[in-house]
């Protein structure tokens, strides 16, 4: 994905003209390239300084070696950090490429100031990052309910053997039980972004949670 797409995909529905998104795109650090396997993000490690979209490729983001979501193009790889968590902080969470990707990194602080004068930009990145945060928020639910069920976990893609094994490791076969587990969840978020995240019992019960999410990006 081009700079361009980017534009046409995220900023110009929002009405963001040409002249503002050159703005936004003089804050950019970089457009780095991730082989499969390589650690983006590693938790407790990994400072808060960047604002990170994904162009191309899909990466998995894990907690204690559990799989929290999938990111995909047009996604951010650190919305949740946006609101409310400083450069001096550091990622509670690790995100490793599941396949060749590219994320084109901004400058967060740079970044952040130079909408600071522009409201309109500001509501702009709030309202992307809102909405980010609301679709992880809903791919979270559905892979901790999985996960209760399967019990999976991620490996850490870390040591010299690491290319051979499997990215993800279900602790027990036999509780898959016909593409529950989260071997399954993850397999057919990656074969379709579309694919709906929440049944919708599973929606309801998350109403409030999200609805307060809203309602915090509205207050702000």
């Amino acid at each position: 994905m081009t700079q361009c797409q980017v534009y046409v995909a995220l900023f110009k529905p929002l009405r963001v003209s040409r002249h503002q998104f050159k703005k936004v795109l003089n804050c950019m650090k970089i457009v780095r390239p991730l082989k499969y396997q390589e650690i983006y993000v590693q938790e407790k490690i990994t400072k808060v300084d960047s604002l990170s979209l994904v162009l191309s490729g899909k990466l998995v983001v894990s907690q204690n070696q559990k799989a929290l979501h999938i990111v995909f193009p047009h996604q951010f790889l650190d919305s949740p950090e946006w609101f409310g968590v400083s450069t001096d902080d550091f990622f509670q969470v690790s995100i490793m490429a599941m396949e060749e990707s590219r994320v084109l990194i901004w400058h967060r602080d740079k970044l952040k100031l130079s909408i600071m004068a522009e409201p309109f930009l500001q509501a702009v990145f709030d309202h992307i990052l809102g909405r980010d945060v609301v679709k992880k928020l809903m791919q979270v639910t559905q892979v901790s309910e999985t996960m209760a069920q399967s019990n999976g976990c991620i490996s850490s893609g870390y040591g010299d053997d690491s290319e051979d094994k499997p990215m993800l490791v279900m602790k027990s076969k036999g509780s898959d039980n016909g593409g529950h587990g989260l071997t399954a969840l993850i397999n057919r978020q990656l074969q379709d972004e579309n694919v709906p995240l929440l049944p919708a019992a599973s929606l309801n019960s998350g109403k409030a949670l999200i609805e307060k999410v809203y309602h915090v990006l509205e207050v702000d």
